[in-house]
């Protein structure tokens, strides 16, 4: 007992020092699953407690169409951490005047977006085309209380990126278990006392205001302002641009399956967001790109390692494609169905559709599991032009696939499921051939090379 009070203790006990990475990895990665459980119980609670309906639907379309501005947040935080600890490394005058230089762009950035989500706003409402009135305007309440949440999202990633170029990994993962543990909390306390799908938005902008404060306290010795303009920033800018595109695809392909799915009638929305959710929840554990990363650094992203990793995506991802394609129905029942809370709201029909995005979805797990791995390839080369392009290309791929199979063929949500696997298809065949070309067409490198695993 003794023991476990130490471990605990010792858990949650922050400093300012810079961390070992072996111990931070140990702590930052309970701190993750924390993080993960908790946020399986938020969405346990809307089945149970709220159960589907166009009202969840509604949440879920607005969250998606969010997801276009957070993309920028996203890829803000990947290009800042690397920049900073370089600054760090050059000392310590160079890291705050950088920081501050930063601090100073997402300030400017987060006020812009939130701006420019409310002047969109009028454009966007029309994405989900199949919304009756009655959902269009859930979705409208929705997407306005989930304003908030946006907008301390970007203050959340830059003071993670801060404190994480400073090897304080600990405080950002307590940081996201903060949001993720508050905000469930609040969405099974809100929807068990008042029934109302409206405490889902406000439960996601508190639970992310709880946890940009946070975050701002522990890293308060680094609010300084600065605004300047070099070589090096003029690098971070165009790198934010062609990244923004890579980062993006995942939220756009979500946006694109959405709004064809509220041509699939109530429930559909709802059902597709959580058959992706367990449809690709091993690859959201298990995370081989960020193990690859280093391996691909070491190599210069030689084709031998790239097949590597594609092999082993393959092996990873084909026992749960397998599973889940055949037992999907027992998976939703089994998480979501049965247990001591009965069904809940969760009804069967909402089983039933669960389980057909989760089986369709499925098909698409290994596609999930490469396609981080090559575009981090090229991010090793540096060779982000062609990429930005296969991207657009994926996500124009994934908005014909669904017209095809949703508005012609009649599909549903098998059509949008089927849509995504055959876009994830198109965006992984020319990313591997741009790479395979490019290393048989240098100089000095040959198709396969020497690299040992």
């Amino acid at each position: 007992m003794s023991i476990l009070r130490f471990s605990l203790t010792s858990l949650f006990t922050l400093s300012k020092k810079p961390e070992n990475i072996r111990y931070a990895l140990i702590r930052s990665s309970f701190l993750n699953l924390l993080a993960r459980f908790a946020g399986y119980l938020k969405h346990l609670a809307i089945a149970i407690l709220l159960g589907f309906s166009y009202q969840t639907d509604a949440v879920f379309m607005a969250l998606s169409l969010l997801g276009i501005f957070l993309i920028f947040a996203d890829v803000f935080d990947s290009i800042g951490v690397p920049n900073l600890v370089s600054a760090r490394i050059k000392g310590e005058d160079k890291f705050k005047k950088l920081s501050a230089l930063l601090l100073t762009f997402t300030l400017i950035l987060a006020s812009g977006i939130l701006l420019l989500s409310i002047l969109l706003y009028p454009v966007l409402k029309h994405i989900p085309v199949g919304f009756s009135k009655e959902a269009k305007e859930y979705s409208r309440i929705s997407y306005f209380l989930l304003l908030p949440y946006l907008f301390f999202s970007f203050i959340f990633h830059h003071f993670g990126a801060v404190l994480r170029s400073l090897r304080r990994f600990t405080e950002y993962f307590l940081g996201e278990l903060i949001f993720s543990a508050s905000s469930s909390i609040l969405i099974a306390l809100g929807l068990y006392f008042f029934q109302d799908f409206r405490v889902i938005p406000v439960s996601f902008s508190i639970g992310q205001g709880f946890a940009t404060l946070f975050l701002l306290l522990r890293g308060r010795e680094h609010l300084h302002f600065k605004f300047y303009v070099d070589e090096d920033v003029k690098l971070i800018l165009n790198h934010f641009f062609y990244l923004s595109a890579l980062y993006g695809v995942f939220h756009l392909y979500i946006l694109v399956d959405r709004a064809f799915g509220s041509l699939t009638g109530e429930k559909g929305i709802s059902a597709l967001t959580y058959g992706l959710l367990l449809a690709s929840a091993p690859r959201g554990i298990i995370k081989l790109e960020h193990m690859a990363i280093t391996a691909l650094s070491e190599v210069k992203a030689s084709l031998e390692k790239i097949n590597l990793y594609i092999k082993h995506s393959l092996l990873i991802s084909l026992p749960f494609m397998i599973s889940l394609f055949l037992f999907a129905e027992l998976a939703v029942s089994l998480i979501f169905g049965y247990g001591i809370f009965g069904y809940g709201r969760f009804s069967l029909a909402d089983v039933d559709l669960t389980s057909e995005a989760t089986k369709y979805y499925a098909l698409s797990l290994f596609f999930m599991f490469i396609w981080p791995i090559l575009y981090r390839a090229y991010q090793v080369l540096n060779w982000l032009k062609p990429v930005f392009f296969i991207a657009t290309a994926g996500i124009l791929a994934n908005a014909f696939f669904n017209y095809l199979f949703v508005v012609v063929y009649k599909l549903g949500i098998k059509g949008i499921c089927l849509g995504t696997f055959l876009a994830y298809a198109v965006i992984n065949s020319l990313s591997y051939y741009s790479l395979y070309m490019r290393v048989k067409n240098e100089p000095g490198r040959s198709g396969v090379s020497e690299g040992k695993e």
